[in-house]
C-alpha cells in the first residue's frame, strides 16, 4: 500500500506539473503577444527621438540650422531627421555618438545596421528591441538550468520574465534596456560555466558578453565587481588558475572597452552637462521608497499613491522571503551569486544618491542588473514549493501570473506607460488631441531649456501631416499668416505672446500650460 501511495503521488505531482508546463508556456505566448501589439501605437517620446537622430547621424547643430530660420515648414521637415538618409553615412552615426558618451554605442549601432536592411519607422525602430527581448527567453532558461539544474525553473524564469510588466515595456521602446537585459544574462552564464568548467572556450565567451554589456550600458561596472567578490567568496576545485584565468579575460573585456572609455574620459565635461539633471535633491526617505519601488514596478503599477505604498510593502517582503529561502535551500556558489547581483547594484546607486544627491536609484531603467537576480530568486521558491506539490504556492504563482496579465492587457491598449505620466510627451498628447480638432492649423514655437527640440519632434509624430509650424527665434519679425484659420502658441516667450497680439490684432486663449490659441478679432474658439 506504501508503494501504491508513492507511485499515486508521483503520478499527481507529474500531472499536476504537466498542466502547470501547459499553463506557462500559454504565458509565454502572452508575453510575445505583448511585446508585439500596439508597438507603433505608443508615444514615441523624447529618448526614442533622440535614439533616432544618433542613428540617422545628425547633430543638433545640423537640425537648428534647418528648421531655425523663421519660415513655415511641414511634418515632414522635422521628422526627416529621424529618417536614415541616404546621404548620412555610418560615420555620421558614429560622431554623433560621441556627442553622447553616457550611453555606449553598440545598440545604436545595431539600429543603424537594422535601419540600413528594413528601413526608419517607429515600428521598424522599436522590432529591433523586441527581438532582443524575445531573446532573452531561451538565455534565462539556459541561466535558471545552469543555476538550478531543472528545466522546469527555467520554464519558469521564461514566463516571469516574459510576463513582466518592466520587460514588456522596454521592448517597446527605441532603446538598449532590452540588448542590456539580454548581455547581462548572457555575461552571467558563460561567467557562472567558465567557473565550474574553467575551459578557455567558456572563457571566451564570458569575456565577448561582458565586452557586450560593457558597450551597451556604463553601469556594467557593476558586473565586474559581483564577479570579483562571487569568485573570491565561494570554494572551487583549481582555485589559482580560475582566479588567474578570470582577471585574465576580464582585462581583455576591459581593454576592448578602452576606446570608449577613452571617449568617455576626454569628453568628462560633456557628460557631466548631458547628466546633470539627475541631481536632484530628496530625502532619504524619498530616495529609499522611490528605489523599492522600482521592484514593484517589476510586476505591477497602480496610479493611486496609497496602493502603491501597499505593493511596494508587499513585492519586498516577498523577494526579502524568497531571498531567504534561496539561500536557506540551496548551495552557497548559486544563493551568492543571486544576492550578489541583487544588492550590489541597488546599495551602490542608492549610496551614491544620498552622498551626492543624485536620483539614479530612483530610475527604474538603472537597475536592470538587479532585476534579472530577482527574477531567478522568484523561480527557485515558486519552483521548488510547486514541485512539492503545495497548492498553496501554485495558487500564488497562478494569482502572481494573473495579476500581471490583467495589467498588461490594460497596458497594450495604452498610448503611454507609467515611466511616462510625469514626462513632457504626455502633455504632448494633450497639446496634438486639440491641435488636430482643427484643419489647417500653424504652431508657432519656441525653443528653450523647459521645451527642447526632441519635445517637439516627439509632439510631430501626433500631429496631422496637414499640420505647419514655424519656429520663430527672438530677433526674427512675425509676419500676418491670412491663409491659416487656426494659429497656436506653443512655449511662447511673454515676448513674443505681445508680438502675436499685435501682429494679429487679438487675444490669446490658454488651452494648457504650454499651449495657446490666437483669437483674431474676437473671435470665438471652436475648441
Amino acid at each position: 500500500m506504501k508503494i501504491l501511495a508513492y507511485f499515486m503521488g508521483n503520478k499527481v505531482r507529474s500531472n499536476s506539473q504537466y498542466w502547470l508546463k501547459i499553463v506557462i508556456i500559454i504565458v509565454i505566448l502572452w508575453g510575445v503577444f505583448f511585446r508585439v501589439t500596439n508597438i507603433d501605437k505608443k508615444i514615441y517620446w523624447e529618448d526614442e527621438v533622440y535614439t533616432s537622430l544618433r542613428v540617422a547621424g545628425y547633430k543638433s547643430y545640423q537640425i537648428s540650422d534647418k528648421l531655425f530660420h523663421g519660415n513655415i515648414i511641414t511634418n515632414q521637415d522635422v521628422l526627416h531627421f529621424q529618417i536614415l538618409q541616404p546621404e548620412t553615412t555610418f560615420n555620421d552615426t558614429w560622431q554623433t555618438l560621441k556627442t553622447a558618451p553616457e550611453h555606449p554605442p553598440l545598440y545604436y549601432i545595431l539600429l543603424r545596421f537594422w535601419q540600413d536592411i528594413f528601413g526608419s519607422s517607429i515600428t521598424i525602430n522599436r522590432s529591433l528591441s523586441i527581438v532582443f527581448s524575445l531573446l532573452c527567453f531561451p538565455a534565462i532558461y539556459w541561466l535558471a538550468l545552469e543555476l538550478f539544474k531543472d528545466n522546469f525553473f527555467g520554464l519558469i524564469a521564461v514566463a516571469l520574465i516574459s510576463i513582466s510588466p518592466m520587460q514588456i515595456l522596454y521592448a517597446q521602446e527605441a532603446r538598449q534596456y532590452s540588448l542590456f537585459t539580454l548581455t547581462i544574462i548572457l555575461s552571467s552564464l558563460f561567467f557562472l560555466k567558465a567557473v565550474k568548467s574553467n575551459k578557455i572556450y567558456d572563457w571566451l565567451l564570458y569575456s565577448f558578453a561582458l565586452t557586450l554589456v560593457f558597450y551597451t550600458s556604463l553601469l556594467s561596472v557593476f558586473l565586474p565587481i559581483i564577479n570579483t567578490i562571487y569568485i573570491y567568496s565561494i570554494k572551487v576545485k583549481n582555485n589559482f588558475n580560475i582566479k588567474l584565468n578570470f582577471w585574465k579575460y576580464t582585462i581583455l573585456s576591459i581593454i576592448f572597452f578602452s576606446p570608449w572609455i577613452f571617449i568617455v574620459l576626454f569628453n568628462l565635461t560633456l557628460l557631466k552637462n548631458r547628466t546633470k539633471w539627475m541631481y536632484i535633491d530628496k530625502s532619504i526617505f524619498s530616495l529609499v521608497y522611490a528605489c523599492f519601488f522600482n521592484f514593484t514596478k517589476l510586476f505591477v503599477f497602480s496610479r493611486v499613491k496609497e496602493i502603491n505604498w501597499i505593493l511596494t510593502l508587499i513585492i519586498i517582503i516577498f523577494i526579502i522571503y524568497c531571498l531567504y529561502y534561496l539561500i536557506k535551500n540551496t548551495d552557497k556558489n548559486i544563493w551568492l551569486h543571486c544576492l550578489l547581483f541583487a544588492i550590489i547594484p541597488t546599495i551602490a546607486l542608492l549610496l551614491s544618491d544620498i552622498i551626492f544627491g543624485s536620483i539614479r536609484s530612483n530610475l527604474s531603467r538603472y537597475l536592470f542588473p538587479a532585476y534579472v537576480s530577482i527574477y531567478l530568486t522568484i523561480t527557485y521558491t515558486f519552483g521548488t514549493k510547486i514541485k512539492l506539490n503545495s497548492k498553496i504556492w501554485s495558487i500564488i504563482f497562478c494569482l502572481f501570473i494573473t495579476i500581471q496579465l490583467i495589467y498588461n492587457s490594460h497596458l497594450s491598449s495604452s498610448e503611454y506607460s507609467w515611466n511616462k505620466e510625469q514626462h513632457q510627451s504626455v502633455l504632448n498628447l494633450q497639446i496634438a488631441n486639440i491641435i488636430n480638432d482643427n484643419q489647417n492649423s500653424l504652431v508657432i514655437t519656441q525653443i528653450d531649456k523647459s521645451y527642447r527640440i526632441a519635445h517637439f519632434i516627439s509632439l510631430s509624430y501626433q500631429l496631422k501631416p496637414e499640420t505647419k509650424s514655424l519656429f520663430l527665434p527672438e530677433d526674427t519679425e512675425l509676419k500676418y499668416y491670412p491663409e491659416f484659420p487656426h494659429i497656436y502658441l506653443l512655449n511662447p516667450s511673454p515676448f513674443l505672446m505681445n508680438k502675436v497680439k499685435t501682429v494679429y490684432n487679438g487675444t490669446l486663449e490658454q488651452k494648457n500650460e504650454l499651449l495657446y490659441k490666437v483669437i483674431i478679432n474676437n473671435q470665438k474658439s471652436n475648441n
